[in-house]
């Protein structure tokens, strides 16, 4: 995968797992029922988390080439 598209990848995903973690919360998601609210959150946390890994892993390849 090139730098670019690991950047806009991980920046996509960072940002969709952080409007989740923040819209989610106002929507209601804790009123699922206890498994589904913490996979909700689980799912919105490793998407949050890997897409910033994976915008500073494109921004590092970006700078070493």
């Amino acid at each position: 995968m090139l730098a670019q598209h690991k950047l806009a990848f991980g920046a996509t995903l960072a940002g969709l797992g952080g409007v989740a973690i923040v819209v989610g919360p106002l929507l209601g998601v804790g009123s699922l029922g206890r498994p589904w609210a913490f996979l909700a959150g689980f799912l919105a946390g490793v998407a949050a988390g890997s897409g910033a890994v994976l915008s500073l892993a494109g921004l590092l390849a970006r700078r070493a080439s």
